[in-house]
């Protein structure tokens, strides 16, 4: 197995885990078409393992994901973590459930993230409160005590600052000025439908205060998981991963509960902090199974010609029979 990206020319990472192909750490296979690929850390493309090779492993790799846990499927694609491994089986995945330990681990790494800033900041404050508080007379108590709350305050700032990132900044219909946006400024917009792309995103001028672009596609999911991820701190109220995990298999999978959030064209920081929560969830869900879709599009372009070139002996063919006319391990699309 090559060690480089055909595309990009990057290293490829990992050893390849239950593969057996010696590199790798995310992996994607089809068990009907009996193919197997390299996902490239870097440009995020699929390197088709050759022939000979993946033939004996896709096996392994299914073996492996049905002990894994689902991140993220669709009836065509599945996301599933192993032992620190991603997996992606193609072709209509096991039916199980999205387990709540994902969000719950999102969770987790957000709060990480925060404690990195304020309690380095509120050990340093307080070991020089401590000398001024001696001198002072005990004056500076209160902002002692108030110190974690205040960390908590600047990095919620830090957050709200960032720029968000759009292919090119909108321009306001009311003012014309070019909206140069921020996450905090993504709390005043609206979720709306959006015909084509399913998801609009209403956007209130920084300048002028009223609404005056509409972001869909892409740029839509962008700007409102930017957004969300802002409100989740600046707005802290009840999250849990489990109650936003149930509105969204509630709702009937991320598709249904985006459209239903649209239906109500709300504000982002009008919803209330579960239903937000599981709105990122879906979001993120629905931006990463979009992606790999897309990606799996574009490798079975390649493989298709790749098989057509490579399968030239009896021997490759009738192990190509064999894999497509076994029963696969997962629930898998009836022919």
């Amino acid at each position: 197995m090559y060690r480089t990206c055909a595309f990009c020319n990057g290293k490829l990472d990992g050893d390849g885990g239950p593969s057996g192909l010696g590199v790798g750490r995310r992996l994607a296979f089809d068990e009907w078409k009996g193919r197997l690929w390299v996902i490239c850390p870097k440009c995020t493309r699929w390197n088709l393992a050759p022939l000979d090779e993946r033939l004996e492993h896709v096996e392994a790799l299914a073996r492996a994901a049905g002990e894994g846990r689902v991140a993220a499927a669709t009836e065509q694609v599945a996301l599933i973590r192993w032992r620190g491994y991603d997996l992606v089986r193609v072709g209509r995945p096991p039916r199980l459930e999205f387990a709540t330990w994902r969000y719950g681990e999102r969770l987790k790494a957000r709060q990480r993230e925060q404690l990195k800033f304020v309690i380095p900041l509120t050990v340093a404050t307080v070991g020089l409160a401590v000398a001024v508080n001696v001198a002072a007379g005990g004056s500076v108590g209160v902002f002692v005590w108030n110190m974690p709350n205040i960390a908590r305050a600047m990095y919620t700032g830090i957050i709200g600052r960032r720029t968000v990132g759009l292919v090119e900044p909108p321009i306001c219909e009311r003012c014309g000025s070019l909206m140069h946006l921020r996450a905090k400024h993504m709390a005043h917009a609206r979720i709306v439908p959006d015909g084509t792309a399913g998801l609009g995103l209403v956007l209130s001028c920084p300048d002028c205060r009223s609404e005056g672009a509409l972001l869909v596609g892409a740029d839509a999911q962008a700007a409102l998981r930017q957004g969300l991820t802002y409100l989740a701190l600046a707005r802290r109220g009840r999250e849990r991963a489990e109650d936003a995990a149930r509105l969204v298999e509630g709702a009937g999978g991320p598709d249904r509960l985006i459209r239903d959030v649209a239906r109500r064209e709300l504000t982002l920081r009008s919803i209330a902090p579960e239903r937000r929560l599981a709105l990122e969830m879906a979001v993120d869900e629905q931006a990463e199974v979009e992606a790999l879709e897309r990606q799996w599009k574009d490798a079975e372009e390649i493989a298709e010609i790749a098989d057509g070139l490579l399968s030239t002996t009896a021997e490759l063919e009738e192990e190509l029979r064999r894999l497509k006319n076994r029963k696969p391990l997962g629930d898998q699309p009836s022919s």
